[in-house]
C-alpha cells in the first residue's frame, strides 16, 4: 500500500475541486477512505484543504433540466461557447436527465459549435475555386475535400450540395456528380 502525505492529499483535493469547480464530495475523491480517517472525518478534510463543505442546496439549485439549462447558459457566457462535457461543472447531472450531451444541448438552445460559426469566414464562389486551387497546386492534382481547410470545406458544401459537384460545376472535374450509385436513372434500386 502506498502511504501519501497528508500535503499530498490536500494538493488532489485541491486539483479535483478545480476540475469539477465545487467543493468534491466524498464519492469523486478517490482516497476519500485515507483522507477521512487522517483528518477526522471528510468535512474536517475539506476545511483542512480550505474548501468549503459539500452542500447539497448547491447542487439543487441545477438539479433539474431548466437548472442544468441556465447553469450551461451563465457558463457558455464566461466561455464565449456553448460548454462541452468536460468542462461544464455539472456534466454529472446532465445525464440524469438527457440521453445524450447532443440533447441537453440543444435544450439549452445554445448551439455545440457556436464559437465556430461565429468566427467562420464567408467565401466568394472566387475565392472557394482560388483556395482550392492553391491546394492543387500543392498536391499536383485536385485535392480530395479532407485536404481543403474546414471552413473551405463547410462553405463548398452550403454553396454547392457536396464537394463532387463542386468539382464539377467549376471545372476541376469532368465526372458529374451521381446521387447514389445503386439507383438506375429510373429510380428503381439495383
Amino acid at each position: 500500500m502506498k502511504k501519501y502525505s497528508d500535503d499530498y492529499l490536500i494538493e488532489e483535493i485541491k486539483k479535483c475541486a478545480k476540475r469539477l469547480g465545487h467543493s468534491p464530495r466524498a464519492k469523486d475523491f478517490p482516497h476519500y477512505s485515507l483522507a477521512s480517517k487522517r483528518f477526522g472525518n471528510w468535512e474536517a478534510f475539506l476545511k483542512a484543504a480550505g474548501l468549503s463543505v459539500y452542500n447539497r442546496r448547491q447542487i439543487k439549485s441545477v438539479n433539474s433540466r431548466y437548472g442544468l439549462a441556465k447553469a450551461a447558459q451563465d457558463q457558455a457566457l464566461t466561455l464565449g461557447h456553448a460548454p462541452n462535457s468536460k468542462e461544464f461543472k455539472y456534466a454529472h447531472i446532465v445525464y440524469e436527465f438527457f440521453t445524450n450531451w447532443d440533447e441537453f444541448i440543444k435544450f439549452t438552445g445554445l448551439k455545440p459549435k457556436e464559437q465556430l460559426m461565429k468566427n467562420k469566414k464567408v467565401y466568394t464562389q472566387e475565392e472557394l475555386v482560388a483556395e482550392v486551387r492553391v491546394v492543387e497546386a500543392q498536391l499536383g492534382r485536385i485535392p480530395k475535400c479532407s485536404e481543403v481547410s474546414y471552413g473551405v470545406y463547410v462553405a463548398v458544401r452550403k454553396q454547392y450540395g457536396g464537394w463532387k459537384s463542386f468539382l464539377y460545376k467549376e471545372g476541376f472535374s469532368e465526372k458529374a456528380p451521381t446521387m447514389n450509385s445503386n439507383i438506375h436513372k429510373g429510380g428503381e434500386k439495383v
